[in-house]
């Protein structure tokens, strides 16, 4: 059985997603409760939800398998690549986002991964006992990545600050709220989420699963297959 869940309101995008999943023959499974005994293979919701970030984090985090595809209705940049820099695989308009899925729907049934190839680097260790930075990957394949304790959580993000290209790391960090700012025009972010708090930089930051394993760092990129 296939495992495909969707959380959307919309009459029509909802009508339009059960038709293509029927069409091969497959179905959506019961959203009520996100307590499922296995992963789901494909999660559908709307980027006009006002979790919706912060539950493509969740789920992410929860099953980093599972693809994870967005509808929006109006386009609005800053949300879109907020939800891309979240680990959103698929960000779509509503007309669009169904034909597309059903492109997934198909690779599903044949067995094909739908999510890109895993990478795992070790971080650079910085040393601190306490919360704020605590790794970075300077020559990631990608881009510069740092490394943040806040807690019990490690958190990774893009070490580019949006607005002028600027290394976050030796930014000062906020233990309390986790926000590191750009030493050098002010921009802020959320370091767990990648939240823009405050400016000039228009947009969030990428983050990158993060852990911990015998002492070291390690974050996960992702790669094309």
């Amino acid at each position: 059985v296939h495992r495909l869940i969707k959380f959307v309101e919309n009459p029509l995008l909802n009508k339009h997603l059960e038709r293509q999943a029927t069409s091969l023959e497959m179905g959506f499974l019961d959203p009520s409760s996100e307590d499922f005994e296995e992963a789901p293979q494909i999660i559908v919701a709307e980027l006009e939800h006002s979790q919706a970030i912060n539950r493509i984090i969740d789920w992410k985090r929860r099953w980093p398998e599972c693809y994870v595809a967005l509808s929006v209705s109006e386009l609005d940049r800053e949300r879109w690549i907020a939800a891309e820099s979240a680990g959103a695989d698929l960000v779509a308009n509503r007309g669009a986002l169904p034909r597309l899925l059903r492109d997934k729907m198909k690779l599903l049934q044949q067995g094909d991964s739908l999510t890109k190839q895993k990478l795992r680097l070790k971080a650079k260790a910085v040393v601190n006992s306490g919360d704020g930075l605590v790794g970075r990957l300077p020559d990631s394949p990608e881009d510069p990545i740092a490394v943040f304790r806040m807690g019990n959580q490690l958190c990774a993000v893009r070490d580019v600050c949006p607005h002028a290209g600027f290394s976050l790391a030796d930014g000062e960090f906020d233990p309390v709220s986790g926000s590191i700012t750009c030493p050098e025009h002010g921009s802020r972010f959320q370091v767990c989420t990648g939240e823009r708090l405050r400016g000039p930089a228009d947009y969030p930051l990428r983050i990158y699963p993060a852990l911990s394993e015998q002492e070291e760092i390690w974050v996960e990129i992702e790669q094309e297959a």
